[in-house]
């Protein structure tokens, strides 16, 4: 039997202008397997001033606009057919040097997966526990993350790539879960996403150099972001029920501050409501996103409904 060639890798990148990016940038370029070509998406509003001297392997800067899955939709298409496989990190996060060679040889080996979840790694600790192996389901998805996500072109073509009403950055008030609902959609078409915690991307983690009403804003924002997903794709009630209830079990682990962990529980809690009923509750926090337009309610095309075949 022919052996598989090896994919070709792109790399697809949105960022606002920080200069980890070129730090990434130089860890790819320590790779052992280097990626076909890499297109970073500049939503920073000016001139990124982005050496690429000296870097082995393509890199295109186009213009975007209008959040993370946006931009990542731009740098795919500045890419077009030229990769088989696309990856999409963080502007902050790095590859380790093998990284880019161990998701070659997973998709050579298994021609018949659409794509991989490999482990975001931050301060040494996975930041989500993916399963030890075998292909994602409706639950286990939620453990991968985009940073960490490989996908075939050709499915991202097949899928529509990601939804622009979702991530951050975006226009609607449904500031996350854009990787989440992507991968639902390759499942729910029968594709299969293997989960590889043995392949490491690395992360920054999460800021925490916001105010405390700008970080409560922040969880809310993604909050309605997963309430919104778990609303357009069809999960029981009793899953969609757990969702509310989980920040509270998870108090202690939330923040050392009992006052603040309660803020930011109250915080998601209300935000998977607003995401569930597709509807916002008004509110007095402010944007944790620099020079963001005030977002509205985007239109509901179930009429409020909830997903098809849900039992909610």
């Amino acid at each position: 039997m022919t052996t598989p060639p090896r994919p070709r890798i792109g790399l697809a990148i949105t960022t606002v202008g920080r200069p980890a990016l070129r730090r990434l940038l130089e860890s790819v370029a320590h790779s052992t397997l280097l990626p076909e070509t890499v297109a970073v998406a500049n939503q920073s509003g000016r001139d990124l001033a982005l050496s690429t001297s000296g870097l082995p392997f393509d890199v295109h800067i186009v213009e975007s606009a209008g959040g993370a899955s946006r931009g990542r939709n731009d740098a795919i298409n500045a890419i077009g057919p030229s990769v088989d496989v696309m990856g999409f990190p963080n502007d902050d996060s790095t590859y380790p040097r093998t990284c880019l060679e161990q998701v070659a040889v997973a998709f050579r080996s298994d021609p018949g997966i659409a794509g991989l979840a490999c482990s975001l790694v931050e301060r040494g600790q996975p930041r989500f526990t993916l399963p030890d192996n075998g292909a994602l389901d409706r639950l286990t998805v939620w453990r991968a993350i985009e940073p960490a996500m490989f996908l075939r072109r050709e499915t991202l073509d097949d899928v529509g790539g990601f939804n622009e009403a979702l991530g951050t950055g975006c226009s609607t008030p449904w500031q996350s879960g854009e990787g989440t609902d992507l991968l639902l959609r390759i499942i729910e078409q029968g594709g299969v996403v293997l989960s590889r915690p043995d392949i490491a991307v690395i992360g920054e983690g999460e800021r925490r150099d916001l105010d405390p009403s700008s970080l409560v804003a922040k969880h809310r924002g993604y909050a309605r972001g997963t309430g919104y997903v778990y609303r357009t794709h069809p999960y029981p009630f009793w899953i969609r029920a757990r969702i509310l209830a989980a920040p509270w079990l998870r108090l202690g682990q939330i923040d050392r501050s009992p006052a603040f962990a309660v803020r930011l529980a109250l915080a998601r809690s209300l935000g998977r409501v607003e995401g569930l009923t597709g509807r916002t509750l008004p509110t007095r926090e402010r944007t944790w996103l620099p020079a963001a337009r005030s977002v509205t309610p985007a239109h509901d095309a179930d009429g409020g409904r909830g997903s098809p075949g849900s039992s909610a």
